[in-house]
């Protein structure tokens, strides 16, 4: 290949054009291996726009390699965003429609929600019985049966600063 890649560098549009018409075509084949054609004609020009916009700091031995390889990784980064994407849309399209089954389904939507409750329960009571026994207490008596702090003071015995203490230890826990 005869072209003048310093021509280039100097921003010479004429070498560019003889590089790309010169490369074009075999860089839009190589590019049409992974994708369809019209995104292969995509692809390949993004290149040489990167190469045209990046051409004073790209330092390269041989020019055909760098091109090659960047039509690859352009068509092989494009392959992995649309896989991404399609998950993404997937996942859409299955929260679209448990949301659909639940608005036609109220029934569930109570169901589900008796689950999920009944699930943070079983969550939180473990971690009560993490507790040391008087934070508990103090916990269980709040939450559970709804006392006021002056009441579990009572209860327990203890000052009403005391039982905020517990309470601060146990929802932090």
């Amino acid at each position: 290949m005869a072209v003048d890649i310093d021509k280039i560098r100097q921003g010479n549009h004429d070498a560019f054009k003889e590089l790309f018409v010169i490369m074009y075509p075999k860089l839009r084949a190589l590019a049409r291996r992974f994708v369809d054609e019209q995104t292969a004609c995509n692809l390949t020009q993004d290149v040489f726009t990167d190469y045209w916009e990046k051409k004073q700091v790209i330092v390269a031995e041989n020019i055909q390699s760098f091109l090659y390889k960047s039509v690859q990784n352009k068509c092989l980064n494009y392959l992995k965003h649309r896989i991404v994407a399609e998950e993404y849309a997937a996942g859409i399209r299955l929260a679209e429609s448990r949301m659909a089954y639940l608005e036609k389904n109220p029934e569930s939507v109570d169901f589900l929600k008796d689950i999920i409750y009944n699930d943070l329960q079983e969550v939180i009571e473990a971690s009560v019985k993490k507790l040391p026994p008087r934070t508990a207490e103090a916990f269980r008596l709040c939450y559970y049966d709804e006392m006021s702090h002056k009441e579990i003071a009572e209860t327990m015995n203890i000052s009403v600063r005391t039982v905020e203490t517990h309470i601060r230890q146990a929802i932090l826990f």
